[in-house]
């Protein structure tokens, strides 16, 4: 593995820019940095929810212009319709996850992820079943119906882990189901165990439904999450404007732990949830640089599943920066 290190400086002086890319016939190659911004004005898919919230914050509390950026936040419908557009170039960032990406990337999907925002926060994913259920354990959901929003994604992922860490073997029959949809389904009983985010597992909790599993349990415990992407071509073309980016989110999220208090009364406006409900949720973990060691932990057990080849290097697809 070769690692490319960009220097940023000058105007945006404090971090440089690492990006790591496998040798051979993948090996990419990065323009030079020199301090400048090579974009000044991106756009940015995004979606109202509190693991991304850092890049609202971001916008809003002057991240972004302090780092001479102007960002044009495009709604999209989830993480990996961002990572389509990015890798066309219909986008120059966008929110995703660290399951959809390594799994896009280990397909040769050329995108980077260029910051990590978010990890799974205590109690932040559940499954759920309505109150007279005779499902009690996550050993009750072999061959039951279970909704998740996408297959392949953190759900049946941090499920299938957990059994792991419990030495369960199971093989639900997984369903996809919007999120908003996934409370009245379980109710309705046409799926037999909801899946639940916040701030959908506090709207499950204060309709009634018992929770069976704890997904943020075991090695699930602050699972690296939430993060952004650009194309390959972006970054490599625009490695100090990658850099400011990465930057501000950041910085932003450093920002929201320290003010966690303005962030719960400030988050209703953005991810449209009730003010009881930010008051109380259970928040993700914002962080505030990448650890490579963390990503590839996400990596090795989606190899051990089976969904990537084992072995896969996702650290040659990251971006980190360096004092």
């Amino acid at each position: 593995m070769t690692t490319i290190r960009l220097a940023a400086a000058a105007l945006l002086a404090g971090s440089a820019l690492v990006l790591s890319s496998c040798s051979g016939s993948s090996e990419r190659t990065a323009a030079a940095a020199d301090g400048t911004l090579e974009q000044t004005e991106v756009s940015v898919g995004v979606l109202p929810l509190a693991d991304y919230a850092a890049v609202y914050w971001a916008d809003e509390k002057g991240f972004f212009e302090k780092e001479g950026l102007t960002v044009k936040l495009e709604p999209i419908q989830g993480g990996p319709i961002g990572i389509q557009k990015v890798a066309s170039g219909e986008l120059d960032f966008s929110i995703a996850n660290s399951i959809s990406a390594a799994i896009a990337q280990s397909r040769k999907t050329p995108i980077t992820t260029v910051a990590h925002t978010a990890s799974l926060g205590d109690g932040s994913g559940i499954l759920y079943v309505k109150p007279d259920s005779p499902i009690t354990s996550l050993a009750d959901i072999n061959g039951k119906t279970v909704g998740v929003n996408t297959t392949n994604n953190i759900g049946d992922v941090t499920i299938a882990n957990l059994a792991a860490d419990q030495g369960v073997d199971i093989e639900p029959r997984y369903v996809e189901v919007p999120f908003p949809e996934m409370l009245p389904g379980v109710q309705a009983e046409s799926i037999d165990v909801g899946y639940a985010p916040e701030p959908f597992s506090s709207a499950a909790r204060g309709a009634g439904m018992r929770e069976i599993a704890d997904l943020t349990t075991g090695t699930n415990n602050a699972l690296p999450a939430s993060i952004f992407v650009a194309g390959d071509d972006f970054v490599d073309a625009n490695p100090d404007t990658t850099a400011a980016f990465a930057r501000a989110i950041y910085a932003a999220g450093a920002d929201i732990s320290a003010h966690e208090a303005d962030f719960r009364n400030w988050l209703p406006g953005v991810a449209k949830v009730p003010a009881e409900v930010a008051q109380k949720m259970s928040l993700p973990i914002f962080v505030s640089r990448m650890d490579p060691a963390k990503m590839q932990s996400v990596a090795d057990m989606l190899g051990a599943q089976g969904r990537i080849p084992e072995g896969f290097d996702v650290t040659s697809h990251l971006v980190t920066l360096e004092d």
